[in-house]
């Protein structure tokens, strides 16, 4: 919480050193803050901070191929392939142990994926159930979801 609080007084200490302030000015003052804090991270002991912020990172560009793929997979489904076979199934999704936070992005980038849809969670939040477009194999679409996605928010909650 310290780091970034320092990050973003970098921020600010930029933005005000511009001769007129923009929003582009700030995120570029806290780019550059963040380079600061990666440089001397030893010192400032900014480690978790910057791990989490590439983990984030990391996961955004992921999360973003993952979008792009099953637009493209959800595409050709309605194009090309003929609803007598397609395979949608409801499957249900092991989340013990997981907190209400992590939960709640990883079912929300469920269903943010296109083909995939969270539709609910357990009243003991430990499963969630998932209606996913097209299944021929319901353990590969898990271990998608924990490559992908449920490894991806780990990294930067924890």
């Amino acid at each position: 919480m310290r780091s970034l609080a320092l990050n973003l007084m970098m921020a600010v200490i930029w933005l005000f050193l511009q001769p007129e302030p923009t929003l582009r000015d700030f995120l570029l003052g806290a780019l550059l803050g963040f380079a600061l804090l990666f440089v001397f991270r030893p010192i400032l002991r900014s480690e978790d901070y910057v791990r989490r912020m590439v983990a984030a990172g990391t996961f955004a560009l992921v999360f973003l191929r993952e979008f792009i793929v099953s637009c493209a997979e959800l595409m050709y489904y309605a194009l090309c392939v003929p609803v007598s076979r397609l395979r949608p199934e409801f499957l249900i999704y092991d989340v013990s142990g997981l907190t209400r936070t992590e939960i709640l992005l990883l079912s929300h980038c469920i269903s943010l994926t296109p083909g995939t849809n969270t539709v609910d969670i357990s009243q003991d939040f430990t499963r969630l159930y998932l209606h996913v477009l097209d299944c021929a194999d319901a353990e590969a679409v898990r271990a998608k979801i924990d490559q992908t996605f449920k490894r991806g928010i780990l990294a930067f909650t924890r």
